[in-house]
């Protein structure tokens, strides 16, 4: 008996299994695969969002070397390269602390610097730290910050110049001082004595009532 020759089989063979290949690989010759892409809604949207939201804004700004000033401040800080120093300012805070002696019915300004010689912060010293910390704030955390500053406060001035009364009472004052073109060296707080008259003065917080047991908790510290 003749044996087959298997070589006669193979074309046969090659030829049955490309169509389950195809099908296999999910290859279609139907019309859907000659359909164009087209992109969903949803990402034109986001496509349309990000060109107009900030490519466009940002080379706006790239241009001009900033954001225009027409525009809102959140959006100027947003489009920003650092969002640092963006504008300048044309007024700072500043603060300062008064007393009220037993024997005098007006309010004297301290010159706290006496007390914090240190001024590791530029020419600002602990004490305008401890007010731009807790000289804005309105809550019992704050109240009390002052409140024990006052009767700090109030025990070395009534140790410094017991001739012109103990301290009774204590308060802050907070003033937004104007800038006038630019600053000449080196910038400190004004004496409050030489402010302008219409300069507005608020006053931080309620009136510290400083009594004997105040000043001799507030010197032992």
């Amino acid at each position: 008996m003749a044996e087959r020759d298997d070589s006669e089989l193979e074309p046969s063979a090659r030829t049955g299994s490309e169509p389950s290949a195809r099908a296999g690989s999910g290859e279609s010759s139907g019309p859907r695969a000659h359909e164009p892409y087209r992109p969903r809604a949803r990402d034109v949207v986001l496509a349309a969002v990000f060109v107009c939201g900030w490519l466009i804004p940002l080379t706006i700004s790239a241009y001009h070397g900033g954001a225009p000033e027409s525009w809102p401040m959140h959006a100027r800080d947003l489009y920003s390269v650092s969002c640092l120093f963006g504008t300048e300012s044309d007024r700072v805070s500043v603060f300062y602390v008064q007393v009220r002696r037993e024997h005098s019915r007006g309010w004297e300004t301290v010159e706290e610097s006496q007390y914090f010689e240190l001024e590791p912060f530029g020419h600002r010293n602990r004490f305008d730290r401890f007010m731009a910390r807790f000289g804005y704030m309105d809550s019992q955390s704050a109240e009390a910050a002052r409140a024990e500053f006052a009767r700090w406060i109030a025990a070395r001035e009534s140790e410094g110049d017991a001739s012109g009364g103990v301290v009774i009472a204590v308060r802050y004052l907070w003033l937004d001082v104007d800038l006038d073109g630019d600053p000449q060296g080196c910038w400190r707080k004004p004496d409050l004595a030489d402010l302008p008259p219409g300069t507005k003065r608020r006053r931080l917080g309620e009136v510290v009532p400083i009594s004997a047991e105040d000043r001799a908790r507030g010197g032992s510290r």
